[in-house]
């Protein structure tokens, strides 16, 4: 028996300049050969893991794995950069259905930027059976509208920009929170972590296999009635809104039910999707999600910080570059925005080679999946070619950096220089109330503001936004006293 894990098959992008990891089942002795390179190795527990030499970027070869009487070979193999894009619905939304994406979809024509999307799957059992017939996709007229938007623009960027083949793997899948992207001994070996496996144990006692198969039947039946009902309503009546969907009928159903093995648990996109393709040799990760866990953004930043180290343990130290989430007109009651956004910026702050796009001028109020999908790619884009390759583009987002007093204004500091404001400084807020005058001078910005008092700046779950560098980038949304 030889078997390549999925993620390897024609027309695939192999990283360059890393050793290239090559991994599967096999029941004997594995010859792995590519580009005038080779390696034998010996499965142990009927896996098997060649590393060949890294190689520059260039193609297309053969990839040939060879067991016994058995041989497999892969053609049209590229090397160039990988990388994994992961998070939920927004990093999962189609190609196809984003702003622009059908046209894009139609014209699509660079074989380079090739794009392989992980099968969604709770278990490796269940992973096993979907991952057949799964391939790489070269960008090709009208074959890329099912791929992520966000994967699609970011790699038209990096592609454009650095002139080699560029890969993206895409792993993600709508409604998740962070814990289902690592494993449960992962969370096991920290509080919020062990607050989150035991919060589901308590949610599913009492439920077996067989009730959980049933409720996802009938669920699964009423979900694809309203899928079907919501194409014919856009068909009736183009251009209509998410709200006016919801309007006309009624709220998407959500959630799932709950089951011991449901995909949605804790661990359970790890063992059934990233393990899949662990250790993929990879240059980084671009990274979208957030949104699920704004009910409890106090355990953001420790569940955050550990899935990035925890994925850097399977991948290497690669960098991780991430996207603060955009506006939403959720209830703030029950959903913490502003923290979520908080969270992510003290992570990516912390940890080393972790980046960040601002996005707040990006949102939906009345829709969790925003249209525009190429803003977001792009920004990643620019963080991965300045911070990873030494490209100089505008990348970073301006951020507050310090505070002073001046008399009786409060004088704000920020990482760059400011465009001027054409109206009322929209968002910004003195404790609470709307601040309706503000001047700049390169990057600082006077306002009148008693000493003590609370400045903050798009910090609510849909904010007004009307600050941006000078090169067009949004500022971060900030909280202070001054």
């Amino acid at each position: 028996m030889l078997r390549a894990a999925a993620v390897f098959g024609d027309h695939m992008v192999l990283q360059r300049g890393k050793p290239v990891n090559i991994f599967g089942e096999a029941s004997g002795p594995v010859e792995v050969s590519l580009a005038g390179r080779s390696a034998a190795v010996y499965p142990e527990d009927g896996r098997f893991l060649a590393a060949l030499p890294a190689l520059d970027a260039g193609g297309p070869y053969s990839l040939t794995l060879r067991s016994g009487q058995e041989t497999v070979t892969f053609t049209d193999v590229m090397v160039g950069e990988v990388w994994l894009c992961g998070g939920q619905s927004n990093m999962e939304l189609a190609l196809v259905n984003a702003a622009g994406g059908p046209e894009e979809n139609e014209s699509a024509s660079d074989p380079m930027l090739r794009f392989y999307t992980v099968p969604v799957a709770a278990t490796a059992e269940e992973a096993a059976l979907n991952e057949k017939g799964t391939c790489w996709i070269p960008a090709a007229p009208c074959k890329v509208g099912c791929v992520s938007a966000v994967a699609y623009f970011a790699g038209q960027r990096l592609r454009a920009q650095l002139g080699v083949p560029v890969g993206m793997v895409v792993c993600c899948l709508g409604g998740t929170q962070i814990a289902c992207w690592m494993s449960r001994e992962c969370l096991d070996g920290f509080e919020e972590g062990r607050a989150e496996n035991a919060a589901f144990d308590t949610a599913v006692r009492g439920i077996t296999e067989e009730m959980y198969q049933r409720a996802e039947e009938e669920y699964l039946a009423v979900r694809q009635k309203y899928w079907a009902d919501t194409d014919a309503l856009r068909r009736r009546c183009p251009g209509i809104t998410a709200a006016g969907i919801e309007r006309e009928l009624g709220p998407y159903p959500w959630p799932p039910p709950f089951g011991p093995k449901m995909p949605r648990r804790p661990g359970g996109l790890w063992e059934g999707m990233v393990s899949r393709i662990v250790p993929l040799s990879v240059r980084g990760v671009l990274w979208y999600q957030g949104e699920t866990d704004s009910g409890h953004a106090g355990m953001y930043p420790a569940l955050f910080a550990h899935m990035i180290a925890f994925w850097r343990q399977a991948f290497g130290e690669i960098p991780v570059i991430a996207c603060q989430l955009p506006g939403f007109g959720s209830d703030p009651r029950s959903e913490d925005w502003p923290g979520i956004r908080a969270a992510q910026e003290k992570v990516c702050d912390e940890t080393p080679e972790c980046y960040l796009a601002c996005l707040i001028d990006c949102g939906d109020r009345e829709d969790l999946h925003p249209a525009d999908k190429r803003t977001p790619g792009g920004r990643l884009a620019a963080l991965a070619l300045r911070h990873v390759y030494g490209v100089p583009v505008p990348a970073d987002a301006p951020r507050l950096t310090g505070v002073r007093r001046e008399g009786g204004l409060a004088v704000l500091r920020f990482s760059a220089p400011l465009a001027p404001l054409r109206s009322a400084p929209e968002g910004l807020r003195v404790d609470g109330t709307p601040c309706a005058e503000a001047s700049f001078s390169g990057n600082e910005l006077r306002l009148d503001a008693p000493e003590g008092a609370c400045v903050d700046y798009a910090w609510e779950n849909a904010p007004e936004v009307s600050l941006f560098g000078a090169d067009g980038l949004p500022v971060f949304p900030f909280e202070t006293g001054v």
